[in-house]
């Protein structure tokens, strides 16, 4: 009968050959040092980045919404001439403005956390890289000081921390790069098309701009003016709630793309690497 192996030879025979320890302690601090250059962290920042442009795109077309919206609410009218006087016929707009508003704040946080991404993912990839080479570190110093005990429980934690920032977040956000839009793809074009046909005709004017200072000189200076300014805001408000819906379906895309389903790979990640752990 073949003796069973000792556990000092069966620890041994799990380390790395010193090659390949060398090999990783290399990788980790070029990983470090140039992560800027690293195509995986390249890729997630790109993702990132898409997603913020278009999250900005959304956000400009809700303010210019807003600002239409507020602008219509502040008309106001006396006798038959839009003067400074009596009322403000268009005052039912601002459920909808009020709304509009909240909806932008949303997005605009999302436009934020985006930015935040794109920028952050390659440093904290370098973070991650420097857990690893500590880890790897520790496990060289330990062999050459012939010691044969396993890896301490600090080094398995900045190993499994360093891996999980290095590797596998960055890696989440490139496969979610290469799936959120084909998953998203119909209902984003769908929604779309409801939000570009609804303001299509709503002016572009930011508060306090020579495009708002226009249009309210304008509906000063005619009485139709105001007909056609109702015209189009009565056009928002009677498809107020497909409106809303379409932002708030293109608000909920950007979540996807940005948190649940980088979020969900990347605990499919862990839980594989633990399995196979």
């Amino acid at each position: 009968m073949t003796p069973r192996a000792a556990p000092s030879d069966q620890k041994n025979a799990r380390k790395l050959p010193w090659p390949i320890l060398v090999a990783f302690l290399l990788i980790a601090a070029l990983g470090t040092a140039f992560y800027k250059g690293n195509p995986l962290t390249q890729q997630a920042e790109s993702y990132a980045s898409g997603v913020a442009g278009a999250s900005a795109g959304i956000y400009v077309s809700l303010r210019t919404l807003n600002a239409f919206l507020s602008t219509a609410q502040e008309v106001e009218v006396g006798g038959s001439l839009v003067v400074s006087g009596s009322g403000q016929p268009l005052r039912w707009l601002e459920p909808i403005d009020d709304t509009v508003e909240r909806i932008a704040g949303m997005v605009f946080l999302v436009m934020v956390a985006t930015g935040v991404i794109s920028v952050a993912v390659g440093p904290i990839g370098a973070v991650g890289w420097g857990l690893v080479g500590l880890a790897l570190a520790g496990e060289a110093l330990r062999r050459l000081a012939g010691r044969a005990s396993p890896a301490s429980v600090v080094e398995r934690t900045l190993l499994r921390y360093g891996l999980l920032l290095a590797v596998a977040l960055p890696l989440a956000y490139l496969l979610a790069g290469l799936m959120a839009d084909w998953m998203t793809a119909d209902v984003w074009a769908e929604h779309s098309a409801v939000v570009a046909q609804i303001t299509a005709r709503v002016p572009d004017a930011q508060p306090g701009t020579e495009a708002a200072e226009g249009w309210l000189k304008s509906l000063r200076d005619a009485g139709d003016a105001l007909d056609r300014y109702q015209q189009l805001a009565e056009g928002v408000y009677e498809n107020a709630d497909v409106l809303i819906r379409s932002y708030l379906m293109i608000f909920s895309v950007f979540l996807f793309k940005l948190l649940i389903l980088p979020a969900l790979i990347l605990f499919g990640i862990v839980a594989a690497a633990r399995r196979g752990g």
